[in-house]
Formats: C-alpha cells, structure tokens, sequence
C-alpha cells in the first residue's frame, strides 16, 4: 500500500465511483494511514512523533470505510475529502 492507492481509493468515495476500488483495498488503505500517525524521521535513533493531522486523517479514513462497506456511498464522501486533506491531494 501507497499514497497512490490511499489516493486513488478515497477520491472514488468522494466521486461516488466505486467501480475504481478493488475488494480489500478501502481497509488497506484506512491501515495505511493509520501507520502514519506515529512517523519516525529521516534520522537514525530519532523517535516516532505524534502527527495529529494523521491521526485525523485516519479516523476520517474508517468513518468513510465503514460507511461505504454499508453501502452508504453518500454519507461517506465528507469523510472521504477529510481523509485526502493532510495529503493535499
């Protein structure tokens, strides 16, 4: 799992285009970022840091799957567009 995929999975929420997502990959993608909300840097020895802009993306990131798993493609774009915020994509 990428940006890529993160991307191309929650823009298809947010479109209403379901049709570009694979089986698996919503919740593959809502792992990713949640992944990403403790980050180490580029240092060796640094310690992981808490990025709260992650950790928001990542509860929009499972409001938004556990929304369109239930079909409710609709109610699950807010959250989708709030997922792809912090990427800037």
């Amino acid at each position: 799992m990428d940006a890529g995929i993160y991307k191309i999975v929650f823009n298809a929420i947010a479109e209403g285009n379901p049709s570009q997502i694979e089986p698996g990959e919503p919740a593959q993608a809502a792992a990713w970022v949640r992944q990403r909300i403790r980050m180490k840097g580029n240092d060796k020895g640094r310690e992981a840091q808490y990025m709260p802009q992650m950790e928001a993306a990542s509860k929009a990131a499972d409001r938004a799957v556990a929304l369109y798993n239930e079909g409710k493609l609709e109610e699950a774009k807010p959250f989708a567009l709030a997922a792809l915020k912090p990427f800037g994509f």
